[in-house]
């Protein structure tokens, strides 16, 4: 409890912090994330839909794989959002146009074998990180933040 001494507002975004850190898991060599919800898939979506102008983006497109599986026999609950900002891609753009094949950024939904519905992502300074430029660096490890405060929105 050595963060007791901070300040209330502080003490309860570490409280939030380290409750939610069992539910993210995150696998260092290729920056995916996968929270677990503790909703059904269909509330875990709608929150994603909900929450994601919160974080100033906007879906872009959106992927039912679900559907498009169960044509070949696999019943499967999942559905790919493309997320972003045009105003932040701008900027990436500037940097750099092959940032294109990353941006907009990519939420999967998805509900595993085990009934449990899960929020995944990549890490976009993962992603980015390749292209080795100190301004998309700092604007894809903001992303990280915004991804991360999305999905876990969606989950909770």
């Amino acid at each position: 409890m050595r963060f007791l001494h901070l300040l209330p507002a502080r003490r309860l975004l570490a409280l939030t912090l380290l409750a939610l850190a069992p539910l993210a898991s995150a696998s260092a060599q290729t920056g995916r994330v996968a929270l677990q919800s503790h909703k059904s898939f269909d509330q875990t979506v709608n929150a994603l839909k909900a929450g994601v102008s919160h974080g100033g983006m906007m879906i872009m497109a959106t992927v039912d794989q679900g559907n498009m599986l169960s044509m070949t026999g696999l019943p499967l609950k999942a559905t790919l959002f493309l997320v972003g900002n045009p105003t932040v891609g701008k900027m990436l753009f500037q940097q750099s146009h092959a940032v294109g094949l990353y941006v907009p950024l990519r939420i999967f939904v998805y509900q595993a074998r085990n009934g449990k519905t899960y929020v995944s992502f990549d890490t976009p300074s993962t992603l980015l990180g390749q292209f080795h430029n100190d301004a998309i660096t700092k604007t894809s490890r903001m992303l990280d933040q915004k991804l991360q405060m999305l999905a876990q929105m969606a989950a909770q």
